[in-house]
């Protein structure tokens, strides 16, 4: 077996170069990264969409060890492919931006699951350090994970931590500035591939090597191609000569199945890493998550569950916000329009509708709606932190494809 990529050197460290360093959370949907985010950055938060995307950024600065850091929170994806909006921000701002560290939060408790983006994110030039969280769930599931094992088989740091407690925070700062400071030992470990692929993947490194732009390296660009990556295959088609292309295009064509053979091998680099170092369960002993899902996921039961945590979503919050809008309709938008009108009263009729019906009316309906979105958004706020609307947009998967769209696309459609 031979690597699938080579080496990759790291960044010289920052910490001792610069008072301002950049770090960049990395993480599939529902591991904690946003938790992390917002318990080092507090308010100091700036919320935008990235630029000619639609795709939400958030940004936060904070003070350690008289450094000022900034700490950028990539879109949740699960792999680097070109496959979503998500996934090609979050690699392009890895390898055009270069923060200073990458911060791959992954779940003890899924493992497996989680460290396959990690696999792609070890081949990128940025220090990488692992945040190994929900150690408490992991714990409650019967899930033991050696920490050690774990780091000395990946070759990067690997922090355990529980991203709602504050020690965690320091730990992973301490860690963080540690390897700015001096950077891991070797390299960190990479996935493999078969070796008639691997030549593959030479030839159409040695096709494209001189002509890749920067700042992409050429062994990870030419993997791309070879993994069919859409984004990839257009950037490259327009730096190559026509010639040289149509001869990778001919390689491609004819080795059309490399994606298995490359996805493969990232599935057993995991197995490899979590062999030793993950403990699990007797055999037939279900945790508590797996016991939920079983229900919460079910392709029927599944069906009802959403359909009940639905309506008490709104009965909830009409049964909370109601009262509070009439509170605010009889005693804040009531009183200023009487107000309004009794000093209006001598003026044009125009001028005292405009105000009174127009400006309070107007803006008094939108305030006495606040309760009621406040509460909403609150009550989705929590199933999102809890992991279920992953567990909905599962269910509803079947029933979106036959409208040609994702699950994921049914709580915007649902919030809509």
């Amino acid at each position: 077996m031979c690597d699938m990529h080579p080496a990759v050197t790291q960044a010289a460290p920052a910490w001792t170069e610069t008072r301002r360093v950049t770090f960049a959370l990395a993480g599939q949907p529902n591991m904690g990264k946003s938790t992390l985010f917002n318990l080092f950055t507090g308010l100091n938060q700036h919320v935008g969409n990235w630029s000619g995307k639609t795709v939400e950024k958030r940004e936060g600065f904070f003070q350690y060890a008289d450094h000022t850091i900034q700490m950028v929170d990539l879109p949740g994806t699960y792999s680097l492919s070109a496959n979503s909006p998500e996934e090609v921000i979050a690699r392009e701002y890895i390898l055009r931006e270069q923060p200073d560290l990458v911060i791959a939060v992954v779940s003890a408790a899924s493992l497996e699951r989680s460290l396959y983006l990690v696999s792609e994110l070890v081949a990128l030039p940025s220090p990488l350090i692992v945040a190994l969280n929900m150690m408490d769930v992991a714990e409650q599931e019967g899930i033991q994970v050696d920490v050690r094992v774990l780091e000395a088989a990946l070759r990067v740091p690997v922090i355990p931590l529980v991203a709602t407690r504050a020690a965690s925070a320091r730990s992973l700062l301490e860690a963080a500035a540690r390897l700015l400071e001096q950077p891991y030992p070797g390299v960190p470990s990479q996935p493999e591939i078969r070796p008639d692929h691997q030549q593959v993947l030479d030839q159409i490194l040695g096709l494209v090597y001189e002509y890749v732009p920067a700042p992409y390296p050429p062994q990870w660009a030419a993997l791309k191609l070879l993994e069919a990556d859409t984004e990839m295959r257009a950037l490259m088609q327009a730096a190559l000569p026509a010639g040289r292309w149509q001869a990778v295009e001919d390689i491609l064509r004819q080795h059309d199945d490399a994606l298995v053979a490359i996805a493969s091998g990232r599935y057993e680099w995991i197995e490899h890493m979590i062999r030793a170092a993950v403990r699990r369960p007797r055999l037939g002993q279900m945790g508590v998550t797996d016991r939920i899902d079983r229900w919460a996921a079910h392709p029927v039961i599944g069906l009802g569950i959403l359909a009940a945590i639905l309506g008490a979503v709104f009965w909830l919050t009409f049964t909370l916000g109601s009262p509070l809008q009439n509170l605010l309709q009889t005693w804040v938008v009531d009183p200023l329009a009487q107000a309004a009108g009794w000093l209006l009263s001598g003026g044009p009729a125009w001028l005292s509708g405009l105000v009174v019906n127009g400006v309070i009316g107007g803006v008094g309906a939108v305030l006495t709606f606040l309760p009621v979105l406040v509460i909403f958004f609150a009550v989705f706020g929590l199933l999102e932190d809890v992991g279920y609307l992953a567990r909905a947009a599962y269910v509803m998967d079947n029933f979106m494809h036959w409208m040609g769209l994702h699950g994921k696309s049914f709580l915007p459609l649902f919030l809509g």
